[in-house]
């Protein structure tokens, strides 16, 4: 799919200067939760100031051009779109798979990043979410988000985003597998799911994504009526949202708050 389709993202983000300096000086705060070195190359930091700035089609084009030390932005910037911004469920699916293979062809560059392979598993998990569990399973992206996770984790063991996409992981198959079968198959687990949100939270406090993934995990492990979700909702409301992808979360949290209170 053509940039040119691409929906705009709703978000107002000009109170975010990354003019100048601007990028290096915020940086920390942007990357929180998805640890990532400065970038030394110049197009690729221009290419993560539109992706920081919500403007994932020209976030993508730039990274995309940079070659393979753009590639960790340009598939941040395609699975972005269509998890949050992107509404047509075909456009969708074509993003994530597009993102997949860009991870897929950096990984075979040689490309080493923790991001890669973080981002690599949340476009197959949300991918094998719009074409159901059940069905990603017999296509053996349990498994592979499971690696893509693992090699993550390795390179950055504080990666706290990874970690609360490792619980989604260990949530979503133990509720669709049950519990016996996720165990065996696949090993995982509720406790496994409860570990990594919690080491999550543990490795940045402030990263508002632990606290909304352990929501929505929590949500599918035991209903809407576990108490703790709103809990973590809240708390994903008060934290400060740095980007335009953590203020798309957050609007996805405070929506989910409302379902509960309706």
């Amino acid at each position: 799919m053509m940039t040119a389709d691409w929906k705009a993202n709703p978000i107002d983000m000009t109170d975010l200067d990354l003019s100048g300096d601007g990028l290096r000086q915020h940086w920390e705060a942007l990357h929180l939760g998805c640890p990532e070195p400065f970038p030394v190359d110049a197009a690729v930091q221009d290419a993560w100031c539109h992706y920081h700035l919500g403007r994932f089609a020209q976030a993508y084009e730039k990274g995309l051009a940079a070659g393979r030390d753009g590639a960790v932005v340009a598939a941040f910037a395609l699975t972005i779109q269509a998890q949050y911004v992107e509404q047509d469920e075909k456009r969708r699916s074509s993003l994530f798979k597009q993102a997949m293979q860009l991870c897929e062809d950096a990984e075979e560059q040689g490309l080493v990043s923790a991001n890669l392979h973080y981002i690599h598993a949340v476009a197959m998990g949300r991918y094998s979410q719009s074409i159901s569990i059940i069905e990603a399973l017999a296509q053996g992206f349990g498994g592979r988000i499971k690696e893509q996770l693992q090699k993550c984790l390795e390179l950055e063991p504080n990666h706290a985003e990874g970690h609360a996409t490792f619980g989604g992981w260990h949530a979503a198959i133990s509720d669709q597998a049950g519990a016996l079968m996720a165990r065996m198959l696949y090993g995982a687990t509720q406790d496994g799911a409860h570990e990594h949100y919690e080491q999550a939270i543990s490795a940045a406090p402030q990263a508002l994504l632990a606290h909304s993934e352990f929501a929505r995990g929590l949500e599918v492990m035991y209903g809407e009526k576990e108490a703790d979700i709103r809990k973590h909702l809240e708390k994903a409301l008060q934290l400060p949202a740095v980007d335009a992808m953590l203020r798309l979360d957050q609007q996805q949290a405070r929506e989910h708050l409302a379902r509960l209170a309706a």
